[in-house]
């Protein structure tokens, strides 16, 4: 997937605290008088009652490669599986979200929080996908 953006709203409550939960270290860079290029708003107190938006600060890369399902699989000779009396032999493994490429700084840049399908990309506090592996015997009788 190329071209994807993610809106990071995690970005945005991480870095908009007012002093009263954990932050990114990005609030270092703060708005001060002696510091005024920052797309941060400067650290108040929570009774000044400031609004931060949503801006491009917190749209970043989603870009990415993923290797999403990886199947191998062996099905044993026709003479092996009839001198075990059987009539079909398979083994296999598998793997799910085997890897992901991405400059993107969350889990996973392949995300949405919300029920709303017109909400795709929008990113508040994500769980990452899990990488699933699976192990199995197909038996014939």
């Amino acid at each position: 997937m190329y071209g994807n953006d993610v809106l990071d709203r995690s970005i945005h409550s991480a870095e908009d605290r007012q002093g009263i939960a954990n932050s990114y270290k990005t609030v270092l860079n703060a708005w001060t008088e002696t510091n005024q290029n920052t797309p941060i708003a400067q650290i108040r107190p929570i009774n000044a009652y400031y609004t931060t938006n949503n801006d491009s600060h917190k749209v970043t890369d989603g870009s990415f490669i993923r290797g999403r399902n990886l199947l191998l699989a062996y099905v044993f000779p026709a003479n092996t599986v009839s001198a075990l009396k059987l009539s079909r032999l398979r083994v296999y493994a598998s793997v799910q979200n085997f890897f992901l490429v991405t400059k993107y700084k969350g889990y996973d840049p392949e995300v949405s929080n919300s029920s709303s399908p017109f909400d795709q990309g929008l990113n508040l506090y994500d769980y990452p996908k899990p990488r699933v592996f699976m192990l199995g015997l197909n038996v014939g009788l």
